[in-house]
């Protein structure tokens, strides 16, 4: 069925997409550097993950169910 097969494309792209977004968010911090990470940015860090997990899973939700 192609349209089953369109949404998993649009599925896979919406966690291509995030895992860029985070992959730039994370480089920019710093987060994969050899120095230590300021608590500060650890949070926020944690904070990005969070709101990208959402987002795949809203994106999930709606490839889905709608």
């Amino acid at each position: 069925n192609s349209y089953m097969l369109g949404k998993i494309g649009i599925l896979i792209t919406i966690l291509v997409l995030v895992l860029l977004f985070y992959l730039v968010i994370s480089l920019g911090a710093g987060a994969f550097s050899k120095d230590n990470v300021k608590p500060e940015t650890k949070k926020y860090l944690k904070s990005v993950n969070i709101l990208l997990i959402i987002i795949a899973v809203v994106g999930g939700i709606l490839v889905f169910f709608l």
